[in-house]
């Protein structure tokens, strides 16, 4: 399954269940999704009687960007509580995003933008898992959870 963008704003079924705040991108509080897969989750949040409150892009964490060298903000896709008290911090990726890339082929058709695309993913990698272990970390301290979601719990693969 293809991860395609679809950018848009959540208009929730139960809205005293959300906490709704200005996104890193908005200048006004909305709940924002910036895939589809993003939007089946804020509708599973949504409907979900053991959900009670749940958040888009309103949790930041602190991380030292691996590339940059500089601290950075971290934007959460989802902050949820559950019935049980229990605050559960949720990103949404490609299993793809969640492992080591490797590296290309010996025998790419064009080489150098098979190396370029290669870097760019060992980048991007290297920034997740500083994202996560900052997040993790913060979890650790708080009694919080933290969980990544992919196409194989969002579509039961």
């Amino acid at each position: 399954m293809a991860y395609k963008t679809k950018k848009g704003i959540y208009t929730p079924v139960n809205e005293s269940k959300w906490i709704v705040t200005k996104s890193f991108s908005s200048k006004k509080p909305e709940i924002v999704y910036r895939s589809g897969w993003e939007k089946r989750f804020c509708i599973f949040l949504d409907m979900n009687d053991n959900v009670v409150k749940a958040n888009s892009e309103g949790m930041i964490v602190k991380y030292n960007n691996p590339v940059t060298g500089k601290i950075s903000n971290y934007y959460l896709d989802f902050l949820m509580e559950t019935k049980d008290g229990k605050i559960w911090l949720i990103e949404i990726k490609p299993k793809a995003q969640t492992m080591p890339p490797k590296p290309p082929r010996k025998n790419a058709k064009n080489p150098q933008k098979a190396q370029q695309q290669y870097i760019k993913a060992v980048e991007t990698y290297a920034i997740n898992q500083a994202k996560w272990e900052a997040t993790q970390k913060l979890c650790d301290e708080k009694g919080w959870n933290f969980k990544i979601i992919t196409e194989k719990e969002l579509f039961n693969k």
